[in-house]
């Protein structure tokens, strides 16, 4: 009877009795396996974390900084090289802009004045220009190594310098001869050596030379790095100072010679010497980190007591510095220890109530699972399962898809919901991020608008103006006779041309890009207007003496032939299209052909020059677009010509294309309507 009881409650006749039984003693012992399983664990893992992480945690603190202060070297590397790049490219400038203003003199006065006023006439074009810092001036030499003009050795004029020497010993004349006898052009790097170790900037000296072939001469300008270093290492000061990591840390930069550059996260603008003020609290740090400096390149940890700002308590700090040895820079940055402790003890009791939370929940869903599965299970788990299997087998697949949920296939109410607003959410997302791929592309366009449009205005606005301006100034000297004003008058008036024309084309590029630009079209004369494009460039040609170029335009049988356009944009084109050509040829010859097939006008402009890579052929139609030759050559220019051109073409009916080899020359090509 006993046995009978309790083996009819143990294994009850019904079933489902039975199993919901089952069900609950599996996982009341699973619940209890797994929460002692997980309170072991959980004690172990705290136990082991606790003896390991001050050490793991110190180590990790200590690559942080590390990695802090190699991002700033890394940082004071860029600029170094921007530094310097800034120095080449304004003494290349100044030389550029005398060696123009000499070739416009040489080209203007060939053949009208002798060449010893011609050469005259440069040196004194040359010694007005004006320049913002010392010893930017640019000086002239023979490639034989006569002087020919020095700014500030007017003694030098007409004297053989070729064992010319400077402080340093090195001659200086017959290494810029040299290089030029590899090259048209180029740099010259000097050491200045001197007593000064260890000074706040480096002595060193920088010269750009560059071929006048005309007269034998080379025209240079150098430059002291000295007399830009002080605002570059401000530059790095100011920004190493207001870096900030976590416990308020800061980064330190001193100079190997002991004078604090950043202090405390800020610039030191003081009289302390870390080396000489032995008495000083900060020498015995300091004489750890120069040490670190001369014997460890690559950095290195040290220790010491300091305390933090605004407190005089000493606690121990860690900290790592590294040496930049272009400059006697030592940068570094540390952490204190007892933060650490703090942020340790601090993370375990955390990881303890974690641990607290963690088993409890546990325990909680594990028995909240036990009831709601020996109730539900046998009518909801298929059902349910099968509509999780949809959802997530969806969400799987949406990551890199747009494909929608069946709601039909859904078994519960809540779950054809919830895939209603999931295919909601695919279409608002899928329209989301066709803004998104729309509106990069946008911002994408206008950045390199807007950088292609810097880089060309500054440099084409910047030539003309300099000459307008120079030659301003030539003509308020009472000294100059009628003659040469009226040819300063000239030049400004050429410079002042090309400035207004590269207005125009600035005001053309902004209708376009507005959709404001228009044609007007009335009835012209084609062969009239042949004609006159080939009086104009026949005569252009003429005034080039450095160019040998042949223009023809092929006749037109029917001389009364008119067709319906706007004759002053067509004049645009061809004036691209042909100056184009001029400018990328040297000699050879420039044809311009036009035909008439039935209500279309076909024109066509073929140079010999110098011709147009096939993989930048489609691209020399954007705007501020040029191909690249692959040499040093500025042919100038903005890179507007070509895509204003393509726009009006296209308001007059037409389309433009370009078949060209390099070095076999090009052939640009378009057709409008006649009618």
């Amino acid at each position: 009877m006993p046995y009978n009881f309790f083996k009819r409650i143990a294994i009850p006749s019904n079933i489902s009795t039975y199993l919901s039984q089952t069900l609950i003693i599996i996982t009341v012992a699973t619940t209890l396996l797994t929460a002692g399983v997980l309170i072991v664990q959980q004690t172990l893992f705290f136990n082991k974390i606790s003896q390991q992480k001050s050490k793991e945690y110190i180590e990790d603190q200590k690559i942080y900084i590390q990695e802090i202060v190699k991002n700033e070297q890394d940082y004071i590397q860029l600029q170094n090289i921007v530094f310097k790049q800034r120095i080449n490219s304004k003494i290349k400038s100044n030389v550029y802009q005398a060696i123009n203003l000499a070739e416009s003199i040489y080209q203007r006065y060939d053949g009208k004045k002798s060449d010893e006023e011609i050469k005259a006439m440069i040196i004194a074009t040359i010694s007005s220009l004006k320049f913002n810092m010392a010893f930017e001036e640019v000086f002239i030499s023979t490639l034989d190594g006569v002087g020919v003009y020095y700014p500030r050795k007017p003694e030098f004029t007409g004297k053989d310098l070729n064992n010319f020497q400077d402080a340093n010993g090195s001659p200086v004349i017959q290494e810029e001869i040299n290089l030029l006898k590899k090259d048209s052009e180029g740099f010259l790097d000097y050491n200045m050596n001197s007593d000064k170790a260890l000074e706040n900037s480096p002595n060193k000296k920088i010269t750009f030379v560059k071929k006048f072939s005309q007269y034998n001469w080379y025209f240079g300008s150098k430059q002291y790095v000295d007399d830009f270093f002080p605002e570059f290492r401000n530059e790095i000061a100011e920004k190493i100072s207001s870096v900030r990591f976590r416990h308020g840390g800061y980064i330190f930069m001193n100079h190997m010679n002991g004078t604090p550059i950043v202090m405390d996260g800020k610039v030191y603008k003081g009289d302390l010497n870390l080396l000489k003020n032995t008495d000083n609290v900060r020498n015995p740090v300091f004489l750890q980190q120069l040490d670190i400096a001369m014997n460890k390149p690559e950095g290195g940890f040290f220790y010491y007591k300091w305390n933090k700002i605004n407190e005089t308590i000493l606690v121990d700090k860690c900290s790592y510095a590294q040496p930049f040895k272009e400059y006697g820079w030592i940068i570094g940055a540390g952490f204190y220890m007892d933060e650490i402790e703090t942020t340790i003890k601090n993370q375990q009791a955390s990881l303890r109530n974690d641990q607290q939370k963690s088993i409890l929940i546990i325990v909680l869903i594990l028995i909240c699972l036990l009831i709601l599965e020996a109730v539900i299970i046998y009518h909801f788990n298929k059902r349910y399962k099968a509509d999780f299997e949809r959802f997530f087998n969806f969400f799987f697949v949406s990551q890199n898809s747009f494909n929608k949920l069946n709601i039909r296939e859904f078994y519960f109410d809540e779950f054809k919901k919830a895939g209603e607003a999931a295919n909601k959410m695919i279409v608002l997302r899928e329209e989301i991020q066709d803004k998104l791929i729309e509106e990069q592309e946008r911002a994408m366009e206008s950045d390199r608008l807007k950088s292609a449009f810097l880089a060309n205005m500054s440099h084409e606005i910047r030539t003309p103006m300099n000459a307008i301006l120079g030659f301003s100034e030539l003509l308020e000297d009472e000294t100059q006779d009628e003659a040469d004003k009226a040819v300063f008058v000239s030049l400004i008036r050429k410079n002042g041309d090309i400035l207004l024309s590269l207005i125009n084309d600035i005001i053309d590029i902004s209708k376009i890009e507005a959709n404001l630009l228009s044609v007007r079209k009335r009835p012209v004369l084609l062969n009239k207007f042949l004609n006159e494009i080939n009086v104009h460039y026949t005569e252009t040609l003429a005034s080039k003496r450095d160019k040998n170029i042949h223009f023809r335009i092929n006749p037109m049988e029917n001389q009364t032939v008119s067709i319906l356009t706007d004759e002053s944009r067509l004049r645009q084109i061809l004036d691209n299209l042909i100056g184009n050509a001029i400018k990328f040829t040297r000699e050879g010859s420039v044809s311009l052909e036009v035909n008439i097939e039935g209500d279309r006008v076909n024109f066509s402009v073929t140079d010999t020059g110098i011709g147009i890579p096939v993989d930048q052929q489609a691209s020399i139609f954007e705007r501020f677009i040029q191909a690249n030759q692959g040499h040093k050559i500025n042919f100038g220019g903005t890179g507007l010509g070509l895509a204003i051109s393509k726009n009006l073409i296209e308001l007059l009916g037409g389309n433009i294309g370009v078949e060209s080899e390099p070095g076999k020359g090009s052939r640009f090509y378009f057709s409008i309507q006649a009618n």
